[in-house]
């Protein structure tokens, strides 16, 4: 089922990283800068980590082969819409039902080419909303199958260093300073890029993990796969139930204090359809 607040890497442990990437599938031939999907995948295998890969339709389409690579590697294939619009956007604009179709296109891609797993979701931009997660719970069918949508804690601005030519080397840098402030949580990168061509040709993603991987070993980092984040320490199904008890509370017509009117708005908020 979809959550109702995104769910992040709070319950990992300090030392413990948990690898995702999004915008993917894509490949480049030769040693230049661009997406390398299953190079990176390959690698992450070969050093005994676990990663998740949330997919674009519209490039598993273009890469069909790719997301069965990742899978006999080990790694999770996640979905990340088809293409790669802003939900909230679309959502609140009326068109509901667009929101629906971005996630079953790209499920139906998953489901034929690994089929039987649970499927991991992030949205596009990280945007989102619990009345979003609502409307999916309903009147998504595969619903049920789903986890998610998933945050992240570290990283993500390294499609900004592609967008500048940054190298890798200072790619690396980055994220190793950001990890050390934070010491855990769910890391993003970029394998690919879904909007920006500029960004996707200067893509160093994989040479960045090369260089990042030893360093953090050395100091003594570990890694876990998303399947061991825990979705119930999020807060989400707690705060719910929290929450609904409220309406009783103020049902026999009490002066409310600012507080209980505050909970109350957000109880409204989290059950929203």
């Amino acid at each position: 089922m979809f959550s109702l607040l995104q769910i992040n890497g709070a319950s990992l442990p300090d030392k413990t990283l948990c690898l995702t990437f999004d915008d993917g599938p894509g490949e480049t031939m030769g040693d230049g800068p661009g997406p390398k999907t299953v190079p990176l995948a390959a690698y992450l295998n070969s050093e005994g980590i676990q990663a998740t890969f949330f997919c674009v339709g519209k490039f598993i389409d273009k890469h069909p082969g790719i997301i069965a690579q990742l899978d006999k590697l080990g790694h999770f294939v996640g979905n990340h819409s088809y293409s790669h619009p802003d939900m909230i956007k679309i959502f609140e604009s009326g068109r509901k039902e667009e929101v629906l179709k971005e996630i079953r296109a790209t499920d139906d891609q998953i489901r034929k080419i690994i089929p039987g797993k649970t499927v991991y979701f992030r949205a596009p931009y990280g945007l989102w909303k619990s009345k979003i997660s609502n409307y999916l719970n309903k009147n998504l069918v595969c619903a049920g199958r789903y986890t998610g949508p998933f945050h992240w804690d570290i990283g993500g601005h390294d499609f900004r260093l592609w967008e500048k030519k940054e190298t890798a080397e200072s790619c690396a840098a980055s994220y190793l300073q950001e990890i050390e402030q934070k010491k855990k949580g769910i890391i993003l990168m970029h394998d690919s890029s879904a909007d920006v061509e500029k960004t996707k040709q200067n893509n160093r993603t994989f040479e960045t993990l090369r260089i990042l991987i030893p360093l953090l070993k050395e100091r003594g980092y570990k890694f876990v796969g998303l399947d061991k984040v825990q979705v119930s320490n999020n807060g989400s199904d707690r705060i719910r139930r929290l929450l609904k008890s409220i309406p009783d509370m103020y049902s026999l017509k009490r002066q409310v204090s600012v507080p209980g009117v505050l909970l109350l708005s957000l109880w409204k908020a989290l059950t929203r359809s």
